[in-house]
């Protein structure tokens, strides 16, 4: 007869094997990433579109020295995806806000970690977002569908919910914001929506040129950059760009492009000051333009560009340095860059993004 184990072995057996399979699943878990407060200053934030219709969105994070780079730094962080597709983001003070297109939704997260604090839904193609520090809201475009009203969703920054909706044009997608009045460039057509921030009305709809998709504010103005109209959309049009008094939205100059296959798009405030930069769509001269100011009603012949190239999204960066900061996002299925050019054109560097890498986000 075969003699039992003796009971202190067997339950010293089996609290080894527990021990084992315990300490295995606990170094599979993974644990919350927690990079130190001062992780994300001083350097610039590259919001990637990511894959259309599927995937995530993701934010890759550049210093402004050049030392580092992370990539899908919320992901990584929050250990879930952002969602898709990125489209814009902004940060004011302890708060920032990423807006996430196909998601319906945006996403509240600590700029100093990149940790979540919350998202707010119930939004309709989100586009890009503009902040009103003094009167503590944010508004995000929504296009809602091709080819019908935009509207505008104006959110408390303190609570995070949405305060109300303002209707404005077909395809809102560019956002500018200076005192009391808000600009809203509809994309779909050839009007912006000129809006009272204070009251949260809109004021008036005021023809420009085809297909406006960028603003600047020069002081108690708005330049309207308008595209024209494509060939593919019907009868092309030349871009044209119209200088509007933001008090009352009355037109002070416009200039217009000579070939109606020249279509301008991205408008820029050099930090100098005295011009204005864009890029140029054209059979002959495409690339980056210089466009000096104050400007007066005319025709715009560019020659040659101020660099010859065009890329997907262009910023200027706000510090000392006065990077050019422009993004590639090459084959949109794959990682993009990110290049930052000095006030000569040269290249100065470079760095790997996410996937289709658009808005820029600079941290003091």
């Amino acid at each position: 007869m075969q003699k039992p184990l003796p009971t202190n072995k067997f339950t010293t057996w089996t609290y080894l094997v527990i021990l084992a399979v315990l300490s295995l699943l606990t170094s599979c878990q993974k644990d919350p990433v927690t990079p130190p407060a001062s992780a994300y200053n001083n350097g610039f934030w590259v919001v990637n579109e990511g894959p259309f219709g599927s995937g995530t969105g993701t934010l890759t994070w550049v210093a402004r020295d050049g030392s580092r780079t992370e990539q899908d730094v919320f992901g990584r962080v929050n250990q879930r995806p952002l969602g898709n597709i990125a489209q814009s983001m902004v940060i004011q003070s302890n708060l920032g806000l990423v807006v996430l297109n196909n998601a319906g939704r945006v996403e509240w997260v600590n700029p100093q970690t990149m940790q979540s604090i919350g998202s707010t839904t119930g939004f309709e193609l989100p586009s890009v977002v503009v902040v009103d520090p003094m009167r503590a809201k944010a508004y995000v475009s929504e296009w809602v569908r091709f080819g019908s009203a935009g509207r505008v969703a104006v959110i408390d920054w303190a609570s995070k919910q949405v305060l109300t909706r303002l209707t404005v044009g077909p395809f809102p997608d560019a956002l500018a914001l200076a005192g009391n009045r808000l600009v809203v460039a509809n994309g779909d057509t050839n009007t912006v929506t000129l809006v009272d921030t204070e009251a949260d009305t809109v004021l008036q709809t005021i023809t420009v040129g085809d297909r406006p998709n960028s603003l600047v504010v020069l002081g108690n103005t708005v330049a309207v950059l308008c595209g024209g109209r494509p060939s593919w959309s019907g009868p092309e049009t030349a871009g044209s760009l119209h200088l509007l008094r933001l008090s009352d939205g009355e037109s002070l100059a416009q200039l217009t492009w000579g070939r109606s296959d020249d279509h301008p798009k991205d408008l820029l405030l050099i930090p100098t000051g005295d011009g204005l930069m864009y890029q140029l769509q054209s059979p002959v001269r495409s690339g980056l333009h210089r466009l000096n100011l104050p400007f007066s009603s005319g025709t715009v012949n560019p020659n040659q560009p101020w660099l010859n190239r065009l890329f997907y999204h262009t910023a200027f960066d706000p510090s000392g340095s006065r990077y050019l900061v422009t993004t590639d996002a090459g084959d949109f299925a794959s990682a993009g860059k990110v290049f930052r050019w000095n006030s000569q054109g040269a290249l100065v560097d470079s760095f790997s993004t996410g996937i289709a890498p658009g808005h820029v986000v600079f941290v003091p």
